[in-house]
This record gives C-alpha cells, structure tokens and sequence, in this order.
C-alpha cells in the first residue's frame, strides 16, 4: 500500500485519539535503527502467504471455541499478538506474529524462538517496549502508522488484528478467516471499545478491498 492511501485514515485516527504523529516518527526511527543489521523477513513473509488460505486469530475470549470448530489446519495462522499464547497453548505455532509487544512477551518470544515471523510495530506509545525486547526477537519485519522510514513498512492498519488483515492482503493470501473477534465486547474500556470499532472499520474495508494501491 502507498502511504498516500493510507493516509487519510491514519490523520482521522491521530485526531480521533489525540495521538502525536512526532512521537509516532520518533518510534519509527527508533525501529527501524533497532533493525538496521537483521535479515530482511518480507519475502519470507510473502513465502508463506501468498495464495493459501490465512486465519488471523484475535485474542477475544471466544478464540479457544472458534479454534475447536476450525475445519483442517491446513492454514497459515496469522497471530494478533496476545492470541499467540492461545495458539502455543494449542500446540499451534503461529506462522507469522503481529505485535505492539504490549501482549504475553515470553509466549511472543517462544513462538519466534520456534519460527514465528515476527512483524514489529513501532507507534508514539511503545518506545520503552521497542528498546527493551527487540533486541531478544529474530526474523522481525518492522511496521508503522506514519510514513515508513527504509527498511520498515505501512501495510495499513490500528490495531493488531486489523492489521493482521492487511497484511495477509498485501502478502497475496488467497482467503480470510477470522477467529477469535469480538468487535462488541462491552466488557473493555471506552478507549478499547473505541478501538475495537476502528478495527471492525478498517478490517471491514481490508476485506472488501477498498483500500487498495
């Protein structure tokens, strides 16, 4: 995706939540120095994706039925940060982790350990968490909200699990399911809830194929 796309969205979201696009900037500078010597991940990445059938994995309470009432495994699951414990606990191995590093770190740092692309990203409240657990992740491929310094990417996307989606589209997945979503939780915070409708939004428009290049 262009971040010219991107970017309108990405002004609402500044706007709607009061964000910094300066501190925004500062962490992705920050990332992307963090990353300077690590191999490249996104033809790893793509290597996965593309074509096959993607389940992105939300870490809403119902992920643990959702998970028994999923038909085959023959999928590339695609973990929203803290599902990634669901999915360990599972004995399923995420292919690919989107994560803030706001989520369980050691189940993050025991999928990565066992093969999990990660996909980092940088934005105005997680400095303190960029520098302190990157440098114990490999296999990281650096994302961001703001126009992408070299090296790191804007695929689109808030939240974890939306941004799950987009990535799986810009990475040529031939289907979408997702597990483990509960865009009406009324049991999280207005500033969650405020959230979850924005990733309701923006994955409805992922999957329709409204943003596009």
């Amino acid at each position: 995706m262009q971040f010219a796309t991107w970017e309108p969205l990405y002004q609402t979201i500044l706007q709607d939540f009061g964000f910094s696009p300066g501190r925004d900037e500062e962490a992705a500078k920050l990332l992307a120095e963090l990353l300077r010597d690590q191999e490249p991940q996104l033809r790893a990445a793509e290597a996965k994706v593309a074509g096959r059938m993607i389940v992105v994995c939300g870490n809403a309470p119902s992920l643990e039925k959702e998970l028994d009432e999923l038909q085959g495994r023959d999928a590339v699951f695609l973990a929203a940060d803290g599902a990634t414990q669901v999915l360990l606990g599972r004995g399923i191995v995420p292919d690919i982790v989107v994560t803030d590093l706001d989520g369980p770190f050691p189940a993050i740092l025991k999928a990565n350990l066992e093969g999990s692309i990660m996909v980092v990203h940088a934005h105005g409240d997680n400095l303190d968490a960029l520098k302190k657990y990157v440098p114990k992740l490999r296999r990281i491929m650096g994302t961001v909200q703001c126009r992408p310094p070299p090296g790191l990417y804007n695929f689109g996307g808030f939240t974890d699990g939306d941004r799950c989606v987009f990535l799986a589209r810009e990475l040529g997945a031939a289907s979408i399911k997702l597990l483990g979503f509960d865009f009406e939780d009324e049991g999280v915070t207005p500033r969650k809830k405020k959230k979850l409708a924005w990733a309701k939004r923006l994955i409805d428009l992922a999957l329709a194929g409204s943003i596009s290049e």
